[in-house]
């Protein structure tokens, strides 16, 4: 089989700054059109030139061209993936992996086996938010994103201080108890942390390429907006698109659904400028529809944030979303079978 294109674009993307109060929500976007579908959608604006949806928003007229992109026949789920996250959610679930899942695996438990992780960080996330001192769980929140960007010893002190403090005063020790734990491994946590480690582009984009590929059974080529987080990890994509080309045994790691393809199933990959590739400018619509449509629940944009959300866009069932869940939802994901490949202990020994 000929190998599909896919484009990608983001939305809301703020680094490794995931408490930030104007961008709640970062969405990455990809899309799969031939050129005669892309030549179809590009009717909608009539015009030729760069299409996006900040300047689109802006008239009545705009709007209308994003809603007619938005419920056109060709949004469906064999040409359109997406990847929300709740970025909140996320540093729930950063703390899950950089301190938690160090102290489980010390005391010889894989915290990934049964979606354990993931109870884990809806336990952070619904506890601080609805029962624990807001404040507090606020500052501890805020000081892990500065530890991880920073590695100061002020941000160190001040992220377990504010642990400990919040330990004392919540009935719930059990999930604050291994935080303070993981102080005993915090330098070696840090020393491994980089500039774009509890950033999610790069994972995100990762588990896209991985469902295009089980989509279409065979390797994909990507055209993306040029990302730095993406570029960040050439060597790695570089190694394993070798890896790929090469037709190397394929292993999935991970639990239950929860599984990835490695090595990536990635041939081609081109970083283009935007103006150039309708088809990254599709992406950027949807990304850029659905972190507005959250951001506006209220206010003055809320009547279009409405509209957006009415679309078929929010239908699409292979969506991936990184938010909140309830117990039952969690319960859902959750296998009685252990089996899998824990993925940290499979590249850790992969690349050493």
């Amino acid at each position: 089989m000929s190998k599909r294109i896919v484009y990608f674009d983001e939305s809301g993307n703020t680094g490794q700054d995931m408490l930030n109060a104007e961008q709640p929500v970062f969405v990455l976007a990809s899309v799969s059109f031939n050129e005669k579908e892309l030549g179809e959608l590009e009717k909608i604006f009539g015009v030729k030139g760069e299409m996006h949806f900040k300047k689109l928003r802006k008239s009545i007229e705009g709007r209308k061209k994003i809603l007619e992109f938005l419920d056109h026949e060709l949004i469906t789920e064999s040409n359109i993936m997406f990847y929300a996250v709740h970025k909140e959610f996320n540093v729930c679930g950063q703390i899950t992996d950089q301190l938690i899942e160090t102290v489980m695996h010390h005391r010889g438990h894989d915290i990934y086996v049964k979606g354990n992780n993931l109870f884990y960080m809806n336990y952070l996330f619904y506890f601080g938010n609805f029962f624990w001192d807001k404040q507090l769980y606020a500052d501890l929140i805020r000081y892990f994103v500065e530890m991880i960007r920073t590695k100061t010893p002020e941000s160190v002190e001040g992220f377990y201080q504010t642990a400990a403090t919040l330990l004392d005063s919540v009935e719930e020790k059990s999930v604050l108890e291994p935080v303070l734990e993981s102080r005993k491994y915090i330098d070696d946590i840090l020393d491994c942390a980089d500039k774009y480690t509890i950033d999610v582009t790069f994972s995100s984009f990762l588990v896209l390429c991985d469902r295009w590929y089980k989509l279409h059974k065979g390797l994909i080529d990507v055209k993306l907006d040029v990302s730095k987080q993406v570029s960040h990890y050439s060597d790695y994509l570089d190694h394993t698109r070798q890896l790929a080309a090469s037709g190397a045994e394929k292993t999935q790691l991970g639990y239950d659904e929860r599984v990835m393809t490695f090595p990536p199933q990635i041939g081609d990959l081109k970083m283009v400028d935007s103006k150039d590739e309708f088809g990254v400018q599709c992406a950027d619509l949807i990304a850029s529809a659905i972190t507005f449509m959250y951001k506006n629940e209220q206010g003055s944009n809320s009547p279009f944030a409405r509209e957006i959300q009415k679309t078929k866009l929010l239908d699409l069932s292979n969506a991936v979303i990184l938010w909140p869940s309830d117990s039952e939802s969690l319960d859902a994901v959750r296998s009685a079978d252990p089996s899998g490949i824990n993925p940290n202990d499979f590249l850790a020994e992969y690349f050493s």
